[in-house]
């Protein structure tokens, strides 16, 4: 006879691991636009089947405003079930429910923010003002898209229903969406530190061993063995890929073979 508690975990299993999948897929794909709209500017293509990077700077990209949907949503089921609306009267218990449930988890969303190296500092109110606007036009239309999916046939509107609003919403999701991954590529991914998978190039300087380094990579002098500081685009199994110093230059390939280490430099 089967375990009741062993069919109710599988079932939980099967339940929740499509969506995360499809979670995962997502962060995936995105974080590939976001990689390959970044690496776009500098002539450099990487169309690895699997890296990491995709999904790491996918989830930066998309996880804030799915959290951010997330929380509204939570915030709203919470406050209605702690607090009731009122017939005729102002339900300050709602307000300030609803002020708690959404200030202080956003309000901490934003300090850990704050604190990751060069994002705050570099980013400006312009920047942050037109990331909330994408936050809200995402989250508003994948909520109209939800409701126009589920909306009752014998309550539709012109604008809710799932024959043509629905459509219309996901379409112009999609379209916000792809907006939004190539400004944040652009803007916000150059800002996040490369050890935390974002696109700030990290300095670094290859060393030279017993083979000599090929004569594309500058040296700091004629006898030193270590090169010129470089920035550090992409590292793969096979090559280093860096910024080109010349300034008719967009970046430079550099084989692994071709040096005997890399030391990471400090930031000015």
């Amino acid at each position: 006879m089967a375990d009741p508690r062993l069919a109710s975990e599988l079932s939980l299993f099967e339940l929740l691991s499509k969506p995360v999948a499809a979670a995962l897929g997502l962060f995936y794909l995105l974080g590939f636009l976001v990689v390959a709209s970044y690496l776009s500017r500098y002539g450099v293509s990487s169309f690895a089947a699997l890296q990491l990077q995709y999904l790491i700077a996918g989830i930066w990209a998309l996880g804030p405003p799915v959290l951010f949907a997330s929380l509204v949503h939570a915030e709203r089921r919470f406050g209605e079930r702690a607090a009731p609306d009122l017939k005729g009267r102002f339900n300050w218990r709602r307000v300030i429910i609803s002020s708690a449930a959404s200030g202080i988890p956003s309000s901490l969303l934003l300090i850990l923010l704050a604190v990751i190296p060069n994002v705050s500092e570099s980013m400006t109110w312009g920047m942050g003002i037109r990331l909330f606007l994408f936050f809200w036009a995402i989250v508003s239309c994948a909520q109209l898209f939800w409701i126009s999916w589920q909306a009752d046939a014998k309550k539709e509107s012109w604008w809710m229903n799932r024959s043509h609003a629905a459509p219309f919403y996901l379409s112009a999701l999609l379209m916000i969406v792809l907006c939004y991954t190539v400004w944040f590529s652009v803007r916000i991914y150059p800002l996040i530190p490369f050890s935390l998978g974002g696109g700030k190039p990290l300095t670094v300087a290859f060393l030279e061993g017993e083979k000599k380094m090929p004569d594309e990579i500058e040296k700091v002098d004629r006898s030193s063995k270590r090169s010129i500081p470089y920035k550090l685009l992409l590292a793969t199994d096979k090559s280093f890929v860096v910024m080109s110093p010349s300034g008719k230059e967009r970046s430079m390939e550099i084989s692994r073979e071709s040096v005997a280490g890399v030391v990471v430099l400090t930031e000015n």
